[in-house]
């Protein structure tokens, strides 16, 4: 996508064909090449070829031109590309090799997110790069960036593949952008009356209706869709404390049976656990809970003394329980 603007040492603009002598200054460098995915271009004329075919009104892909304020010079390209089957903004980037150093590439990358989060929702950024290549890796890091899993990647002739790194990093969703989020910057700022408890990954909530009593949800604080879209440490530490919370519901509530369930769609896609105190003869039928047409009627609404009560009452369970889960 057309984007063009500045940061303090740089300007950002189109690539045009007319960049491709400029542009092989990398794209021909073999110690730029080292890692990357494209084969090594020996004429500028191949990258004039590749300049002209690329589409630069592509609204899911920013990949632009680099320029240094300083000299005017074209010192490298790169941006983001979005990938819906991971929901996030995949970074890319190319610059000339005696440009390293100078943390041009963050620089932008920084400032380019800001500008895509102007137009449109960016709930998470990722890369991948070859595991020997700590330059991209400590570039992933300084953008707030994590390891995630180990993967792998070949090169676009498939010459060469390489054992490589996700980073990933989800992000906080504006306000009105998520509801989950929406939710817990108001329990942060201690306005929401349902609020029990905060554990190592989330927010521990009571739910609005209580249909079901002892209805509690856990509200993660990473805005991800998936678990497979957290760092391995911290999927562990929310997997913990959603069993650890079902764990004070149940001895709590009473429940003859716990339901669980890990949602996360619609508006802001933010994952978060419900767990469903479930007694026989609950509902007219055995089967889920959202079969169930008055969920959410208003009569179910607890009242305030109700709520301190469950309120406290799960508390201090959460109290006795997180200290020996940690």
């Amino acid at each position: 996508m057309k984007i063009q603007f500045e940061t303090e040492r740089l300007i950002i603009r189109p690539l045009v064909p007319d960049d491709a002598e400029a542009a092989f200054r990398w794209c021909g460098d073999p110690k730029v090449n080292t890692y990357m995915i494209y084969p090594l271009y020996h004429r500028a004329e191949d990258v004039r070829t590749w300049l002209e075919g690329r589409n630069p009104d592509d609204p899911d892909n920013y990949d632009e031109g680099i320029v240094l304020k300083s000299t005017g010079e074209l010192i490298g390209s790169g941006g983001m590309a979005y990938h819906p089957d991971r929901n996030a903004w995949e970074i890319g980037y190319n610059i000339r090799a005696d440009q390293w150093g100078n943390g041009y590439v963050v620089e932008y990358l920084r400032a380019l997110l800001e500008q895509i989060r102007k137009v449109r929702p960016v709930e998470a950024i990722d890369g991948i790069f070859a595991e020997e290549n700590y330059k991209s890796r400590r570039v992933m890091e300084k953008l707030g960036m994590a390891w995630v899993r180990d993967t792998s990647f070949d090169k676009l002739d498939g010459s060469q593949t390489f054992r490589a790194k996700y980073f990933r990093r989800n992000l906080e969703q504006p306000a009105g952008q998520c509801g989950v989020c929406d939710r817990i910057e108001k329990t942060r700022k201690g306005n929401n009356p349902y609020f029990v408890r905060e554990t190592e990954t989330g927010y521990v909530v009571l739910g609005d209706h209580q249909r079901f009593e002892g209805y509690t949800l856990l509200l993660c604080k990473e805005h991800a869709t998936e678990l497979n879209q957290l760092t391995p440490a911290f999927r562990d530490a929310f997997l913990r404390d959603m069993a650890v919370t079902a764990e004070a519901v149940q001895n709590v509530f009473h429940p003859d049976k716990l339901n669980y369930e890990l949602l996360g769609a619609g508006k802001g896609r933010h994952m978060h656990w419900h767990i469903f105190p479930r007694r026989q003869g609950d509902t007219e039928k055995p089967g889920p809970v959202w079969l169930e047409k008055d969920m959410n009627d208003d009569r179910y609404l607890p009242s305030t003394e109700k709520l301190e009560e469950m309120k406290k009452a799960l508390g201090s369970e959460l109290d006795r329980l997180l200290p020996r889960n940690k």
